[in-house]
């Protein structure tokens, strides 16, 4: 179990690497973990987070605001520091001098920040392309909801909202239908609303 958190741990690491990445990068908005860090020129996020049960620190390169799907376009690099005198590596982000390993932090995100992000790779299995697809469905769905639900809570016109979620339904589930069959399973087709 990690250490109870207090800010002066990602602060002071937030400093150090702020001084390495230059005016290029903003700062996170928030002294916590994971502390990210957006290259807007670059498109891209330096995220830095203490991996507590090994006792270092792990670097992870992703597009700007990339998505937990996107984890096929990320570079990682980790330090692991001199924990000599320190009971955890929390410990040491929070007591140690940060400045003396400034230069070998340095070293390792200059060598991840100007690797290429490795392009999406298109996805040939029919399953799987599916599923990526019922997932942006459901999503599109869930959104279109809330806003549904929002407009009828606020006495606002709902029928072209409620034909909308009736489309987006169907859409979903013949994707669904389409994922089942592939999968191997039967499903029943939806019924039709109208």
């Amino acid at each position: 179990m990690p250490p109870t958190i207090t800010t002066a741990a990602p602060e002071r690491l937030t400093a150090v690497l702020a001084d390495i990445l230059g005016t290029d990068w903003t700062l996170p908005t928030v002294p916590e973990w994971p502390a990210v860090f957006t290259s807007e020129a670059a498109d891209r996020d330096l995220t830095c987070y203490p991996d507590w049960k090994n006792g270092r620190l792990i670097f992870e390169l992703s597009p700007a605001g990339a998505a937990s799907s996107d984890f096929d376009r990320r570079r990682f690099a980790k330090y692991s520091p001199d924990l000599t005198g320190y009971d955890t590596i929390h410990d040491w982000l929070a007591r140690g001098d940060l400045t003396a390993v400034a230069d070998a932090l340095a070293l390792i995100l200059e060598r991840l920040v100007e690797q290429p992000l490795p392009e999406r790779t298109a996805n040939t299995n029919p399953l799987e392309r599916e599923r990526e697809q019922l997932a942006k469905q459901a999503q599109e769905l869930a959104a279109h909801a809330t806003q549904f639900a929002a407009r009828l809570v606020w006495s606002q016109p709902v029928a072209d909202d409620a034909r909308h979620l009736v489309s987006l339904a169907q859409n979903t589930a013949h994707t669904a239908t389409r994922v089942d069959e592939l999968r191997g399973s039967k499903s029943t087709p939806p019924a039709d609303p109208t």
